[in-house]
């Protein structure tokens, strides 16, 4: 019988095939008293050197396929290995209790997962996975057991699994892997940040999927709506073939019609589109093939899901390779956005009562001018590889946008004095994403070589709307006009200043809101590649006086709910698919 399960959708797509259930075989822990506390130390103390080697031979390899970014994962695991709660507190209990210590390391992964799961925030929760990634790797080693991967699957297959740790997401046999779908997991994830990479159909936070599927299940992952389908009915089957075969077909007509060259719009108006990354990686697929530049590298990806803080060399590294794989296409590289919903131990450890509003961001590095200035020379270090701009993440006045630049120019200096090489001329810009530096564009333009407005948190902090909390979603409201008309404020301002100005969050990828955005006089976009060819097919057609009219309709409604349907009513009857489908068969013509 057909069980239709709703999740999130994490990676778009359509994934049609057979179902490869990956469940961790639950381990038999013996539990026994033991008289020779030496021999069971011994034990303890091999299993975990064979732990350290593993992971240490997984961060090479990960490192040499999809580069230190995501490797980075095993080296916080191997901080994670050694850190002074864990081993400590089995020999504390070893020594106690004279227990056996599988039943120590179980006994202790038990009371952590149980703690963590108590944590509301979702990073925190998320990084259980990798204790448990440790811990069951210290346990398979004392028990001689060999766990089950996903390196080799027999045949193209949707991975069905309970949760995915980022060993078994990183062993992945990515060419055979049609989809994913799980009970745990975020869009924040390692395995849905590698999902879009690789642009695998996923969807997470599905609770049961893994207790209903059998091995070879038709099996269906709707990555789009955010559904998954087991032994779908005939009927729901031949839909989805249909749904598939169209999203593939709409997708490699956007893409063709949108590969080449500047994007322009039906009158002639050159409108610049950029890529979101957070990783190496991501320059690989879209962003460098559909993409006009790195419009926001999120540079705090780097320091997440690690116990330390990334060395300078590490970040040069990473740096140099993202500029490198995009020269000579532009890469403007943000400075460390943590703090808010991006909790990092090793720095924001912490618990703060209003954290959105707290120690995050600009503030943080300011205040930690040790990590903020060996990132900056990373960033300086790898700007002789090509096009490199440099922007500051929630400026709220000009003292500190000065105090940014002047940190900037320290390292300069340093670099100079060292005599190593770096480009001298670096632009450097600010976020626009709360309404104080709305109020002041005027004067930070003075400043400033560039804005590029963070559409998300500009929504928060405008709206007084937490972006990540479930109750008050609803009242996150990108067509809100007091949103509109902070974005028109900021474009009128760079414009008087002659600075270029990118809208950089979410609404630069909603096709949607496009020709909004395109009347009220955006001109650069940046989005998540996955959405580069929609963004880019609904520009070309459209033109800029248009364009102006419906921004002046929309400017002048005033309610939400009004925008909202006239813009979706507007959209459906646009169909810009089928606009480009008879553009390229005029041409063919």
């Amino acid at each position: 019988m057909e069980i239709k399960l709703r999740g999130i959708a994490v990676s778009p797509g359509i994934a049609i095939g057979p179902a490869y259930p990956f469940q961790l075989q639950a381990l038999e822990i013996p539990r026994h008293e033991i008289s020779d506390v030496d021999s069971e130390q011994a034990r303890l103390d091999e299993a975990f050197n064979d732990a350290r080697e593993s992971l240490t031979a997984l961060h090479e390899q990960t490192r040499e396929e999809l580069g230190e970014t995501h490797a980075a994962i095993f080296h916080s695991h191997l901080d994670m290995l050694d850190d002074v709660a864990f081993k400590p507190e089995i020999e504390r209990r070893l020594k106690e209790e004279k227990l056996n210590v599988e039943s120590l390391v179980d006994d202790l992964i038990t009371s952590y997962v149980n703690m963590m799961q108590q944590i509301e925030d979702p990073l925190f929760r998320e990084r259980t996975m990798d204790f448990i990634d440790i811990g069951k790797r210290v346990l398979a080693n004392l028990l001689d057991d060999e766990p089950e991967t996903l390196e080799d699957l027999e045949q193209p297959s949707i991975i069905a699994a309970h949760d995915l740790s980022p060993s078994e997401t990183a062993n992945m046999d990515m060419p055979n892997t049609l989809g994913i779908a799980s009970d745990e997991g975020g869009p924040t994830s390692h395995m849905a940040i590698l999902a879009r990479a690789f642009e695998i159909p996923s969807v997470v936070g599905l609770q049961r999927v893994s207790k209903q599927v059998s091995h070879n299940d038709q099996m269906i992952v709707d990555g789009i709506n955010g559904y998954v389908i087991l032994r779908p009915s005939n009927e729901t089957l031949a839909y989805y073939e249909h749904l598939k075969s169209n999203f593939e077909a709409d997708r490699m007509v956007l893409v063709d019609a949108t590969t080449d060259g500047t994007c322009v719009t039906q009158d002639g108006t050159e409108v610049a589109t950029y890529a979101n990354i957070e990783f190496f990686q991501e320059t690989q697929h879209n962003a460098r093939k559909l993409s006009q530049g790195i419009g926001l590298y999120r540079t705090e990806f780097m320091f997440m899901n690690r116990n330390t803080l990334p060395t300078e060399e590490e970040q040069y590294n990473t740096y140099s390779s993202v500029i490198k794989a995009m020269n000579p296409l532009p890469v403007t590289m943000r400075t460390l956005d943590l703090g808010g919903d991006k909790v990092i131990a090793s720095i924001t450890d912490d618990k703060e009562m209003n954290p959105q509003l707290g120690w995050r961001s600009i503030r943080l590095c300011l205040d930690r001018p040790d990590i903020f200035k060996a990132q900056l020379r990373a960033m300086l270090r790898a700007s002789v590889f090509g096009d490199t701009k440099i922007m500051f993440p929630m400026i709220t006045g000009i003292d500190e946008f000065r105090e940014a630049k002047q940190i900037v120019e320290e390292v300069k200096n340093d670099l100079t004095a060292r005599g190593i090489d770096f480009d001298p001329n670096v632009p450097l810009g600010t976020m626009i994403e709360v309404p104080a530096a709305v109020m002041i564009a005027d004067k930070l333009a003075e400043e400033c070589d560039f804005f590029s407005m963070g559409t998300n948190d500009l929504i928060q902090y405008c709206l007084a709307v937490d972006r990540v909390n479930k109750r008050t979603a609803h009242l996150y409201q990108p067509t809100h006009m007091a949103v509109l008309r902070m974005i028109k404020q900021t474009i009128d301002e760079a414009d008087k200043a002659g600075i270029p100005c990118t809208v950089c969050g979410e609404m630069a990828g909603d096709s949607m809101l496009t020709e909004l955005l395109l009347g009220i006089g955006v001109r650069h976009f940046s989005m998540s590649p996955v959405n580069l060819p929609l963004i880019r097919a609904e520009i070309a057609n459209t033109t800029i006086p248009q364009a102006k009219r419906l921004a002046k309709k929309i400017l002048d409604m005033g309610a939400v709910s009004d925008i909202t349907a006239f813009l979706e009513e507007r959209h459906i009857a646009r169909d810009t698919v089928n606009l480009m489908r008879q553009k390229q068969a005029t041409q063919d013509s």
